[in-house]
């Protein structure tokens, strides 16, 4: 019985716990930014940049929405990060972040708009308050015929060297509906099987 419901929890994983195929999405890799610091960095990390980089802070202006680190695109001026994500050809895929208006700041500098290949998605603007009020945002996008797909996060607005805020990045693979039914299915057959055998 302990070896089916093992065997049942591992099966399960895969359909549930999908990985992130962006790299270094919640900006954990910046390891050099201590706490109550910033810096801003050129391409790398699994980021490529504008030439005005991305600004890193750590507790700084707010608190990260995961981890401890969090982006600002407005570095010293309106900046970008973008990433290559690969998948399967015309594959679903679900694109989520988390999005915090810098407090004190008002919506008019706060802007970010959303690209994926090279299409915008929408854009994302508030006033911010007296300190970090993160919103979770989801997207659903598609790989193209080669199986790639281009994230890309551009500040918009007043150019100031203040802006909103990123972090918690991720883009999954949406299961097929087909998938998630023979899992569900295997499961139920092992949970009978298990039931014989206690009879």
């Amino acid at each position: 019985m302990k070896k089916l419901l093992a065997l049942a929890a591992l099966l399960s994983v895969p359909a549930f716990a999908q990985a992130n195929l962006v790299v270094n999405g919640s900006f954990e890799d910046y390891s050099t930014v201590g706490t109550g610091s910033w810096r801003i960095f050129g391409s790398g990390h699994g980021w490529e940049t504008s030439n005005l980089g991305v600004e890193i802070r750590n507790n700084v202006a707010g608190t990260a929405a995961d981890g401890v680190r969090f982006a600002e695109l407005d570095s010293t001026g309106n900046s970008w990060i973008s990433q290559t994500i690969q998948a399967n050809a015309f594959q679903s895929l679900e694109l989520a972040f988390s999005y915090a208006p810098r407090a004190g700041v008002a919506a008019k500098s706060n802007g970010i708009q959303i690209f994926w290949n090279d299409l915008s998605l929408g854009s994302i603007t508030a006033n911010g308050g007296s300190g970090p009020s993160w919103l979770d945002l989801v997207y659903d996008v598609q790989a193209d015929a080669n199986g790639f797909g281009i994230l890309k996060f551009a500040a918009i607005g007043t150019s100031d060297s203040l802006g909103g805020s990123l972090d918690n990045i991720s883009v999954t693979v949406v299961p097929e509906p087909g998938s998630a039914a023979m899992l569900l299915a295997g499961l139920g057959i092992l949970a009978v099987s298990a039931r014989r055998r206690r009879a």
